[in-house]
């Protein structure tokens, strides 16, 4: 049975071996080519378009495109986009995200349309997690951010992104905002005036040592903080 690994991973020789013992399905509807597709490679639907996606070999492999209905590259990557955008460890599980995630940072254009999804994808994950997921879902979200983080994808700009949302309760579940400062993509003087942080929050940036006295006595000044942050800078007074 062939893994979501292996095609993520394959050379172009590899993938023509793969394609070649399939046997397509003689329709014009690709969604249903996908599926006959995926089903004999041992695969789900979206583990094949994203793991094909992904696969920087792929972009010149028409005759392998067109076994699952895609006419190009480029109608492929759209599908790939959508479903990595949206799934939330229903098709693709953390480990094929994690695959993703470390595979892909050879490829330039590839790393940068990772980059592209990642604000998409968080959002739809944190929804469905508002919504009430269950454990496993909050454990893979708290694997994936770190991954983010770790493996090289996230950018200074994307985490200014999420620091200024008011997605507290998710940086604090999966200390993201610590990955931040560690990592020194945003210096903590630079988040130490943030309106969106949580009070917690400050005390992790307090705790670096690089806010200064001056700095502290200046936010205690601003009567809109909250009570719990208030008593977090009152501490280091």
């Amino acid at each position: 049975m062939t893994e979501f690994r292996d095609i993520l991973a394959a050379t172009a020789e590899k993938l023509v071996q793969l394609f070649y013992r399939v046997k397509p399905l003689g329709t014009d509807d690709f969604i249903a080519k996908i599926n006959h597709t995926a089903r004999q490679l041992g695969v789900n639907h979206p583990q094949l378009v994203c793991a094909l996606g992904f696969n920087k070999n792929i972009r010149e492999l028409t005759d392998i495109l067109s076994v699952i209905g895609f006419k190009s590259y480029k109608l492929l990557s759209y599908r790939r986009d959508e479903i990595f955008s949206t799934d939330t460890y229903a098709g693709l599980d953390v480990d094929n995200i994690l695959d993703v995630y470390s595979e892909r940072l050879e490829d330039p254009d590839l790393l940068e349309t990772l980059r592209g999804l990642l604000s998409a994808r968080l959002h739809s994950i944190e929804t469905t997690i508002a919504n009430g997921a269950d454990a496993s879902t909050i454990m893979s979200y708290k694997m994936e951010v770190h991954a983010i983080y770790a493996g090289g994808i996230a950018t200074a700009g994307f985490a200014q992104s999420r620091a200024e949302m008011e997605i507290g309760h998710f940086r604090a579940m999966t200390d993201e905002l610590q990955m931040m400062v560690g990592q020194a993509m945003i210096p903590p003087s630079n988040l130490f005036f943030l309106d969106t942080l949580l009070a917690e929050e400050k005390r992790v940036l307090l705790e670096t040592g690089q806010i200064t006295d001056p700095m502290i006595r200046n936010r205690v000044q601003n009567i809109e903080i909250s009570a719990a942050e208030r008593e977090v800078l009152e501490e280091y007074l």
